[in-house]
């Protein structure tokens, strides 16, 4: 199914709610399930203490993620699978350290199923955050990044990209929608940042907030999952906006030298870190701003989600989150 299409599909489903009848939010310890469906998003082989093989696997669809385990007695009852693939199984649920497991006694691939039901979707209107954004954008006062701005927003194909891209495969905002979400969030922060810090040039820190992940374009795409595209794995998110950019403003006639490689710094610089994967640190007031920017509307995004989707756990905290270094609590 082509990118657009599934995109329709998805925002059909939206609106009409509609959606397989039984849903990973729902289930719960001692549910028995057949014919489920959802999709293979991680697969991880191991051995017990016995030297007996089993499967982990982390299952989605559109409410959420779910373990999986199947033992090696059950193994011949299942179809050799993939990451990204839809499947059909049959298992019972139990608790495994006060979270939901789902132990898979058969599982079958399916070819049938509705892929914009396994593709999470933001909880916003993505319409009001999209006009949030050409708002910002019209509101610029220096030409030249105005000019930038337009040459993306004038193609309608780019647009209902931009509009329904997700953020990011797993970490933050990981659904579809999350893109304009985690920009429109950051958008309303530099708003008030600037309002402290009037030295700021805002025109330049709201189009670094707009284009600084625009590499995420090419870096995910959409199938009955979110995945990472070739050029995303090769060449990364950084370099991928920072040359999508620089063609850009070479359509721009007379785009002044000294700006250019200011807007080509907030890129290049926006994970903060080497570490981090940028290949140069931040070495502007807007480039620390938009470093900044990011990384709280990222961790936010992170520990509501996380919050979110522990609610049914009979646990005080979380476990640990790699990406905020932490635990959090629950009560």
């Amino acid at each position: 199914m082509a990118q657009l299409s599934l995109i329709e599909e998805v925002a059909k489903y939206k609106k009409d709610s509609h959606m397989k009848e039984k849903c990973i939010k729902n289930l719960q310890p001692g549910d028995q399930v057949a014919n489920f469906l959802v999709v293979v998003k991680e697969i991880k082989k191991g051995k017990t203490s016995q030297n007996k093989d089993f499967i982990d696997v982390v299952l989605g669809d559109r409410t959420g993620e779910i373990v999986g385990k199947i033992w090696e007695d059950n193994l011949a009852n299942c179809d050799q699978f993939e990451v990204g693939q839809i499947i059909s199984l049959g298992g019972k649920v139990n608790l495994f350290k006060d979270k939901p497991q789902l132990i898979i006694s058969y599982l079958q691939k399916e070819n049938n199923a509705d892929q914009a039901d396994f593709l999470p979707v933001s909880e916003q209107d993505i319409e009001v955050l999209f006009k949030s954004i050409q708002k910002h954008v019209d509101d610029l006062e220096n030409d030249f990044l105005k000019k930038l701005a337009k040459v993306f927003f004038k193609d309608s194909a780019f647009v209902e990209k931009f509009k329904h891209a997700p953020a990011a495969e797993r970490l933050h905002h990981a659904y579809v929608g999350g893109y304009v979400e985690h920009i429109s969030e950051m958008l309303a922060l530099a708003d008030t940042l600037c309002e402290k810090y009037p030295r700021i040039d805002k025109d330049l820190l709201i189009i670094g907030v707009i284009f600084h992940d625009i590499g995420k374009l090419e870096e995910l795409g959409l199938n009955s999952t979110i995945y990472r595209t070739i050029a995303g794995s090769l060449v990364g998110h950084l370099i991928l906006g920072a040359l999508s950019i620089d063609k850009a403003i070479d359509s721009i006639k007379d785009f002044p030298k000294l700006l250019r490689t200011k807007v080509m710094h907030l890129i290049a610089s926006h994970h903060g870190k080497i570490e981090f994967g940028s290949p140069i640190l931040p070495q502007t007031r807007e480039a620390v701003a938009l470093c900044q920017l990011d990384d709280l509307s990222t961790k936010v995004n992170v520990a509501d989600k996380a919050i979110a989707a522990n609610q049914s756990n009979d646990a005080d905290f979380t476990d640990k989150i790699f990406a905020l270094d932490t635990k959090l609590f629950l009560k």
